[in-house]
């Protein structure tokens, strides 16, 4: 038998298009939907570990009432700090125009103002799935976000989690579902299943 960790991102989010690291910006209904659409999928789960920020806890706890596992948060979870334009709309950061094209281009070393550095970034998330591989639970759900799935693929992988491409070409999209199982042995390494799979509306289950 494998242990089953599945990394769920959060749904689509209230509000303008923006970068939301810390901000805690709330799920919109339909990305509350999105989130349950994977419930034919998650019936084993017997253990979640999620951000604790709204829009990945409120998902968490919609899905633990559908399959009855307990939840607890980890901070090391939560998405990266983007500084001072954490959550600003797009369209009212001309002005830092310049900066976050810079960002995008060389995002480890390109910090934007006040921001977590991409280093530090990824090494919080590191501990963090240290911690969960800990967990005793055959089939782990954890909620979080896209960066912080980026970084443990690219953990898992082997990937350069500096190069631009990671950010620029790996689509992690809203409520994408990705799976990494695990052998029962000592030496067995992860195995991805599969990245970023999409939920469909049409299955959601609201017994």
């Amino acid at each position: 038998m494998s242990r089953i960790i599945d990394l769920l991102r959060h749904g689509s989010v209230q509000g303008k298009p923006a970068l939301y690291g810390r901000t805690d910006v709330p799920l919109s209904p339909t990305g509350h939907s999105q989130m349950l659409s994977h419930l034919a999928a998650l019936r084993t789960v017997d253990k979640i570990i999620s951000s604790p920020l709204t829009r990945c806890l409120s998902g968490a706890q919609a899905i633990s009432q559908q399959v009855s596992a307990p939840i607890t948060t980890l901070s090391s979870l939560q998405e990266c700090d983007f500084g001072d334009v954490d959550g600003v709309p797009f369209d009212a950061l001309r002005s830092q125009w310049p900066k976050l094209e810079a960002f995008w281009q060389q995002p480890a070393k390109a910090t934007l103002p006040q921001a977590e550095t991409l280093n530090a970034f990824h090494h919080r998330v590191l501990s963090g799935w240290q911690q969960m591989l800990k967990h005793d639970a055959r089939h782990l759900l954890v909620v979080s976000h896209g960066g912080v799935i980026r970084q443990i693929l690219a953990h898992l992988l082997g990937i350069n989690w500096t190069q631009p491409a990671l950010y620029q070409q790996l689509a992690i999209g809203y409520a994408s579902l990705t799976r990494i199982t695990i052998d029962d042995h000592p030496s067995a390494l992860p195995v991805i299943r599969y990245i970023g799979l999409e939920g469909h509306e049409d299955t959601i289950d609201d017994a």
